[in-house]
């Protein structure tokens, strides 16, 4: 249960946030302040986008039961500096390794858990320091210049949550980044019995290989130019062919244990797969599983699971305002970005409960669709769970409140309709947000 989930994770942020290893300054936090480190990780956690003096008056009155204590937004901007968005990592990787080891719960696709890499352009403040680190990116009509950086995650998309999430400056490849993406979830949680789905852009000669030394299934969307002569060759709309690993192909290989690997398999089997589109176009899907697993009629429907991905970064963004970062350097960013990586995933498994919940009332009625939590009013809802657990002692008020808030998420509902599609908006250089025009109410 996400509850027990949750109250474990909240000591072990308990024990984090006093943690030197966390510390940019071994020295700090060590005298008795206004602001302890532990306040500076709660504030981080349960922010919910106003101005950074409302928000710690508002916390500050849920600590300590009144206003009378006041902390600056610059004592508060200046101590947070010492602190490292590791915290959060480290935080969320516990979490999800509570949630994997609970195999009733973890949902898979025959048998297997699904995820897919994806990686997006996320808005930064747009300052020449924040320009300088994360590098610039020029907008369509090249007249402005803003400070963004490149965000790459591994998504569950059976069971929603972002199993790693990295963000570096704008220059650095998403194919770089899901290796190293792919790398922490392997140390994280495991990689066994896994898919991974990757949008085209994605799959290499290289990758490929390197999936295989890992014994990791996935399916790839493929570009149209992609190996055209293998495709021209098929004779049936899903087959097992050979790709030849001739020097060509591996011409931009960079690592040492693949290249070597690539020589001494001369070649590499592969499943292509031809899927038919609603707009009538064909799609190539490029893949290692096994037919008796995932039939040529299920591929398609397989690899479009990838599309739970996009949802998630629409969570992140538009939902958590993931983008509403509350300061202007580079740690503050990975602060701020980390730890709504934390609290999407806790949100996601409060969302299962509910929709658990919900699933066993809608077995009772007859209805049109399916339906789920509402993610909009949840996500409201799962800061006063953490402020609950927080601060208030009793357990069994703590589990109440829990409990109110499963209750209300149940009562607010949105449909599930099928087959429906989300379009990416492109950029267009104007940041959402700006630090300095956060709500104060």
């Amino acid at each position: 249960m996400s509850y027990e989930r949750i109250e474990k994770s909240i000591e072990e942020m308990m024990k984090k946030s006093k943690d030197v290893t966390y510390r940019t300054d071994e020295k700090r936090f060590t005298r008795e302040r206004k602001l302890t480190s532990t306040d500076i990780v709660w504030y981080l956690t349960m922010q919910k986008g106003k101005s950074t003096s409302v928000e710690l008056e508002e916390y500050l009155k849920n600590k300590n039961g009144n206003y009378q204590m006041e902390v600056t937004k610059q004592a508060f901007s200046e101590q947070r500096q010492y602190l490292k968005p590791e915290l959060f990592i480290d935080l969320n990787r516990d979490y999800l390794r509570s949630f994997y080891q609970e195999k009733k719960e973890v949902k898979t696709y025959k048998g297997y858990r699904v995820f897919a890499v994806d990686g997006s352009m996320f808005e930064l403040p747009n300052t020449k320091k924040l320009r300088e680190e994360y590098k610039a990116q020029v907008n369509s009509s090249k007249h402005r210049i803003s400070a963004r950086a490149r965000v790459s995650v591994l998504y569950d998309v059976e069971n929603h949550f972002v199993t790693d999430a990295l963000i570096k400056d704008c220059e650095v490849s998403e194919i770089k980044m899901a290796y190293e993406n792919i790398e922490n979830v392997e140390k994280a949680v495991g990689l066994e019995r896994s898919i991974i789905l990757f949008d085209r852009g994605y799959p290499s000669i290289e990758l490929l290989i390197w999936l295989e030394m890992r014994n990791i299934k996935y399916i790839c969307r493929l570009q149209s130019t992609t190996y055209k002569k293998e495709r021209e060759a098929m004779l049936s709309d899903d087959e097992w062919i050979e790709l030849k690993l001739h020097s060509d192909r591996l011409r931009k290989a960079s690592r040492e244990d693949v290249i070597k690997r690539a020589k001494e398999m001369k070649t590499l089997k592969v499943r292509m797969s031809q899927v038919l589109l609603p707009t009538g176009e064909i799609e190539y899907l490029i893949s290692n599983m096994e037919k008796e697993i995932i039939s040529e009629k299920e591929m398609k429907e397989a690899y479009y699971k990838r599309w739970q991905v996009e949802i998630g970064y629409d969570i992140l963004k538009n939902k958590l305002q993931v983008e509403n970062f509350t300061g202007r350097t580079q740690i503050t960013i990975e602060q701020d970005f980390h730890a709504q990586i934390y609290v999407f995933n806790l949100l996601q498994d409060i969302k299962a409960d509910a929709n658990r919940k919900v699933k066993e009332d809608s077995k009772r009625k007859e209805l049109k669709y399916e339906y789920q939590t509402n993610l909009n009013t949840l996500a409201g809802y799962l800061k006063n769970i953490l402020v609950g657990i927080m601060f208030i002692e009793d357990e069994e008020e703590k589990r109440e409140l829990y409990d109110i808030i499963i209750r209300k998420a149940k009562k607010d509902l949105v449909p599930i309709k099928p087959n429906r599609s989300f379009e990416r908006k492109e950029y267009t250089g104007k940041n959402k947000f700006r630090t300095n025009l956060r709500r104060n109410t």
